[in-house]
């Protein structure tokens, strides 16, 4: 598997600890390899001994007996020592390298410490009744774990596995949950709309782990939507076929017959199609309204005028079956919107509303304000709807009672128009049950701000009426 991703993160944090921890090594390493370290101190201390040793062995026994003298002083890959006269010549005959001399005249400059980067030099001069002589030497610093005081050094080396342990999961917490998301996105590729890429994050609330539930309810909404379009071919396939089916049947029997009942026949195919029309143009509408396709024209309206025609066509239709409906505006209403939409959205409620009432029904109007939205509030007294049916009322073929036709309960597209009609004005609707029984839609639209200084429309509230 490609992680990329999870190399770009461990890296970059492991290096930074290790940097982190090579710098505190080189702290380290400079405060204890600073002018005066504790390691070279003895040797430091001898210098004047040990130079005076050396003068009186090199005028006892010569240059062999000197270098004997240095060899037991020294010590391999720590110590090494040499022997100068006054004139600078190494009296010893031991192989000196070119930098001591110089470190050497530092050394004298600096009270007889010069400390190098390679190593550290001494140096002390003494003075016999025979000459002058200056003794030199170096002092390789010690193994670095000798150096170190108590378990620093495993500090480093543990602090280092440590931060490459921190790193590793850091990256994994990190990466992980976008993997899953990856993963999820290939299997949403595939048509598995069920997939989840967040079912694991426990209470992770950082920015990945709202990136995958944000990724999540994205699926959630895409599988809606085609479910929704799934509905919608399975629901016009549906209801087209009985207006299509009497319409085949009717002309069939048309063939056959004459006179009167061939004239039925035509008035049947003639009522069937309007019936078919009327279904295709809910079916256009909702699409259009859906797909953003149908712009509305927007522009200043009252909404006490377009309530107050919706009704006056709705009384007729109440009139059948003795329905009736109270209207109680509040104050003049104005709105930027469009007249049509609008009028087809109430207009949907309110035969809803009849419908539902049944015979003798009682169905109640409201039109009022709150501070930013004109709300319009259609209540009947029919059965109401079952709890959990009330969020899917607005779906595009949602019927309560699926074994409803277009004769008894209508193709399930009036409210999905309403709420589309409602959406592309910037507005909401809602449904609830009211007591003892009824439904309660409640369509809200933004208001027309009001100038400054000036006081929105006065609020009617429905408990007051």
């Amino acid at each position: 598997m490609n992680r990329r991703l999870f190399w770009k993160i461990f890296l970059p944090f492991w290096v930074a600890q290790a940097v982190l921890l090579g710098a505190l090594y080189l702290r380290v390493h400079y405060r204890i390899t600073s002018e005066h370290p504790w390691w070279i101190q003895p040797e430091r201390r001898e210098m004047p001994e040990l130079a005076a040793l050396a003068g009186r062995r090199y005028e006892e026994r010569g240059q062999t007996g000197l270098a004997d003298l240095l060899n037991n002083l020294s010590l391999p890959h720590r110590s090494r020592f040499w022997l100068l006269d006054a004139t600078g010549r190494e009296l010893s005959g031991l192989p000196m390298p070119e930098h001591i001399l110089r470190d050497a005249a530092a050394a004298d400059r600096k009270e007889g410490l010069y400390r190098s980067y390679e190593a550290n030099v001494l140096s002390w001069r003494i003075t016999t009744a025979r000459g002058s002589y200056l003794l030199i030497a170096e002092l390789t610093p010690p193994p670095l774990s000798e150096r170190i005081p108590g378990d620093l050094l495993w500090t480093l080396k543990l602090g280092t596995i440590f931060s490459a342990i921190i790193c590793l999961v850091i990256a994994h917490y990190l990466t992980k949950p976008i993997e899953r998301m990856r993963d999820a996105t290939h299997e949403l590729a595939r048509g598995n709309l069920d997939i989840r890429a967040g079912e694991n994050l426990g209470n992770r609330h950082d920015e990945i782990a709202e990136l995958v539930r944000d990724f999540d309810t994205m699926a959630g909404e895409l599988r809606n939507q085609i479910q929704s379009e799934r509905n919608l071919l399975s629901g016009v396939s549906h209801e087209l076929r009985s207006p299509i089916a009497r319409i085949r049947l009717a002309l069939a029997l048309a063939r056959n017959a004459g006179g009167e009942e061939q004239a039925e026949m035509l008035n049947r195919i003639e009522q069937d199609t309007i019936q078919l029309d009327s279904m295709l143009e809910q079916i256009l509408a909702v699409a259009r309204l859906e797909s953003g396709q149908q712009k509305p024209k927007f522009e200043q309206l009252t909404l006490n005028d377009i309530i107050d025609d919706v009704l006056h066509d709705a009384k007729f239709e109440a009139a059948a079956t003795a329905a009736e409906i109270t209207y109680r505006p509040g104050a003049e209403i104005k709105v930027n919107g469009d007249a049509g939409l609008l009028r087809s959205a109430i207009e949907n409620v309110v035969r809803n509303a009849i419908f539902y009432s049944g015979k003798e029904g009682r169905i109640a109007v409201f039109l009022f304000s709150s501070e930013r939205d004109a709300i319009i509030s259609i209540r009947d007294n029919g059965p109401g709807v079952p709890e959990n049916a009330l969020p899917l009322l607005f779906k595009p073929f949602y019927r309560v009672d699926d074994s409803r036709g277009t004769n008894t309960g209508g193709m399930g597209l009036g409210l999905a128009i309403v709420r589309n009609a409602v959406a592309v004005h910037g507005g909401s609707v809602s449904a609830k049950n009211v007591s003892p029984h009824g439904l309660e839609v409640e369509l809200r639209v933004p208001l027309i701000p009001a100038p400054a200084g000036r006081r929105s429309s006065a609020e009617v509230k429905l408990a007051q009426v």
